[in-house]
């Protein structure tokens, strides 16, 4: 059993890796190299601009190499949360928004002819849960008014559900391989470069990364979160989502997925000969001790499908507390597209091209509904119960015991892990981003920030922000 991505296989095969070595000065900075930069660049390719895109690892290794890779706009029961939380015009924008991205995405993979092992299939939302019969049912009801065919579903481990036909499944690092391709002769691109800090000198951008500094007039910060905390406030406009996901060879394939809105997670998904199945996702704060969820998780995927998984990973989503992503302008010529609530195919994709089209001064329908500015009742409401939540996590972090040794050194706090040939490994036991402690994931070998998802190696290398220094 491997505890990678069933995508990692699929990534960057050479060593080859061009990083800054220079300062450089650009007209446009793309932070982050997964599905939202690479897709944006992709847009912004034939704008006569000189544009830049840098990865602080390998470009698609991060979030978008973890994600089940389902393009779709049937998102559990998003039309029937954003019609009760906002009102039904947003649930319909928001509709419009999915149905835009997958036309994008279908457009894309044609007019370059690239194989990434589309296929369309039916999709399915469905219930073991009596109490969330009628939650299906008033989904099912307002796609129909939207136009879509739907159809009553029914298996033997499904209660109550529903299909619809247009949907789609791919491999996303053969597509954004091949959009790199697309956009390398136009974009200059560094990996293993990574921005820490920005600053702002008269009409122009100075972003420190740890090989110099960039110059540029317009910021996009495609990253899957953003490395500063004020002005935007990210931390408590958001909270971590983690989803653990299995995957093994099946004999007979289908060409469906299936996802739930029960309270215990069941998303499934083939892709060749391979069955794709996440569940047991929790809020991060919510669950610290993260080896069980990976053992829980194994023995749910044999006990349902009779499967020893060959492949077991976990994924970290990014959830806004009105369900909406935040994509926009922040301030003048400073762009944000994140948080798209677990569906980052389409999300990332849209994103990209309403940053493409406000740098572009072009209309785009869906501004006003992204804005990263926007403030409503139910955005303002749950940022305090998101702060309760960090301070929650804070806490079981501190009394946490299920970890390697700790030792205090003037005070400080350390972790020490011995690894299979005796060496010890000794980092700081806090998160550079927000000083929360950290706890060590005993699977991955990792130590990770249970308050907003930061990892770190065993030495305290960073992996994955929004941390932007390593540990000491």
């Amino acid at each position: 059993m491997k505890y990678i991505s069933i995508w990692e296989p699929y990534g960057k095969k050479d060593n080859k890796t061009t990083h800054q070595n220079q300062n450089i000065t650009t007209d446009i900075l793309i932070i982050g190299g997964g599905i939202t930069g690479i897709t944006t660049a992709y847009f912004l390719k034939d704008k006569h601009k000189q544009i830049t895109l840098i990865d602080k690892s390998i470009l698609s290794k991060g979030v978008t190499a973890n994600t089940t890779a389902k393009i779709t706009y049937l998102e559990q029961d998003i039309y029937r949360k954003l019609t009760k939380m906002h009102n039904p015009d947003i649930a319909k924008k928001y509709y419009e928004a999915k149905k835009e991205a997958i036309w994008l995405m279908l457009k894309i993979i044609k007019n370059h002819n690239i194989a990434c092992d589309l296929e369309k299939v039916s999709s399915i939302l469905f219930t073991n849960e009596d109490k969330n019969i009628k939650k299906i049912e008033q989904e099912k009801l307002i796609l129909a008014s939207y136009g879509e065919k739907v159809k009553d579903y029914h298996d033997k481990y499904v209660k109550y559900g529903f299909s619809v036909s247009n949907t789609y499944t791919f491999n996303p690092l053969k597509y954004l391989n091949a959009l790199v391709k697309i956009i390398t002769p136009f974009v200059n691109i560094y990996e293993n470069t990574m921005a820490t800090n920005i600053k702002k000198e008269a009409d122009t951008y100075i972003v420190t990364t740890n090989n110099g500094y960039i110059k540029a007039q317009t910021i996009i910060l495609a990253c899957h979160y953003p490395f500063f905390i004020i002005p935007f406030f990210f931390p408590i406009k958001t909270y971590i989502e983690r989803e653990y996901v299995c995957a093994a060879k099946v004999t007979q394939p289908k060409k469906i997925t299936k996802i739930n809105i029960d309270n215990h997670l069941y998303s499934l998904r083939y892709y060749q000969n391979y069955l794709i199945y996440g569940t047991n996702a929790h809020k991060l704060t919510s669950n610290i001790n993260y080896a069980p969820n990976y053992d829980k998780t194994i023995e749910e995927f044999r006990t349902k499908f009779k499967l020893k998984p060959e492949y077991i990973w976990m994924n970290q989503d990014i959830i806004s507390h009105d369900k909406l992503p935040f994509i926009g302008c922040i301030k003048d010529n400073l762009f944000i597209s994140s948080a798209y609530n677990t569906w980052g195919m389409t999300g990332g994709t849209i994103g990209a091209k309403i940053i493409a089209d406000l740098i572009d001064h072009k209309d785009n329908a869906y501004i006003k509904l992204f804005n990263p500015k926007r403030l409503n009742i139910p955005l303002i409401v749950n940022s305090f119960i998101g702060l309760f939540h960090y301070l929650k996590a804070y806490i079981q972090a501190i009394f946490q015991k299920n970890n390697p040794k700790y030792i205090k050194i003037k005070g400080i706090t350390y972790g020490i892990y011995k690894d299979k040939n005796g060496i010890e490994h000794k980092i700081k036991l806090l998160c550079p981003h927000m000083k929360c402690p950290l706890v060590f994931n005993q699977k991955e070998h990792t130590w990770d920030c249970p308050c907003h998802g930061s990892r770190f190696n065993l030495d305290g290398q960073i992996i994955e922000t929004p941390a932007k220094k390593s540990i000491e």
